[in-house]
């Protein structure tokens, strides 16, 4: 009963979660309006075409049928649907370029504007809340934020696209089969889970991994700069600080690997 009960509370938590989601919306539509406009048009008409595809395909095949049924020669109107079918691909295939370089543009947008904003706040800040551990992992989390949040953007954009893509043709598979429908719902859901499950997690242990991740850039910088070199020299601290990186690095490293490895057995089972 308590097991059932923390995998209710879990998803509730994670649920929860996503009502973050608008804020980090509204930053980015803050950081480039123009180009966010652009990409959700361009990824409406885009989520569009392989209907349009299919609709074509399905015209093709018809006009085969019905002419080796009737035993009549290949309607010319048959080649100008084939050339619309290249047309389509070839449309489609310049329409993702033009997406993936809008994207590449929102997220030097949305870099600049976050971190823009983490400085401004950053300097109106009093010195002794730096001493604070617990705050300062916050404000690092918000800066290395400014970058690891462009990958859910992209994924947003995506997961967009594709509802569309997929409502679309639920559509004309409803309107074919109802069952057919059931048995999609039914092949799809359990890898929703899974994969919803594992980002969740992969999102957990990032938060977690803040102070070591944190510590790990200091190692870093003091390990690699001139102006530590003479005291790590003098007082023979080399050993200490690259024995330090190294089990900390490890064990980030241990974690992300742990966690990739039961996302690959799950997924293998979750096609």
């Amino acid at each position: 009963m308590k097991r059932k009960d923390n995998f209710w509370s879990g998803w509730q938590e994670r649920l929860s979660a996503l009502l973050n989601v608008p804020p980090v919306l509204k930053i980015v539509w803050e950081s480039g309006p123009i180009v966010v406009s652009l990409g959700l048009i361009l990824r409406l008409i885009s989520s569009l075409l392989p209907i349009v595809a299919l609709w074509i395909t399905k015209l093709i095949i018809d006009g085969i049928v019905h002419a080796v049924s009737t035993h009549q020669p290949v309607p010319r109107t048959l080649w100008w649907l084939v050339a619309a079918e290249f047309a389509v691909a070839i449309f489609g295939s310049v329409l993702s370029r033009t997406i993936d370089y809008l994207d590449s543009l929102l997220a030097d947008k949305y870099t600049r504007h976050v971190s823009i904003q983490v400085m401004r706040h950053a300097a109106n800040l009093d010195l002794t809340a730096y001493e604070d551990p617990v705050f300062y992992d916050r404000l690092e989390r918000a800066r290395v934020q400014a970058t690891d949040r462009l990958g859910m953007i992209q994924s947003i954009g995506r997961l967009i696209q594709q509802v569309i893509t997929a409502a679309s043709l639920s559509v004309s598979i409803l309107l074919f089969s109802p069952w057919l429908l059931l048995l999609l719902i039914a092949g799809i859901l359990p890898a929703f889970l899974g994969e919803s499950h594992f980002a969740f997690l992969g999102y957990a242990k990032n938060f977690r991994q803040t102070p070591v991740r944190r510590e790990l850039d200091y190692l870093r910088v003091l390990g690699g700069s001139r102006e530590a070199a003479k005291e790590l020299k003098l007082f023979g601290l080399k050993n200490f600080l690259i024995d330090r990186f190294t089990r900390l690095s490890d064990q980030i490293y241990v974690e992300n690997v742990d966690l990739a490895r039961r996302r690959l057995v799950a997924g293998s089972f979750l096609p």
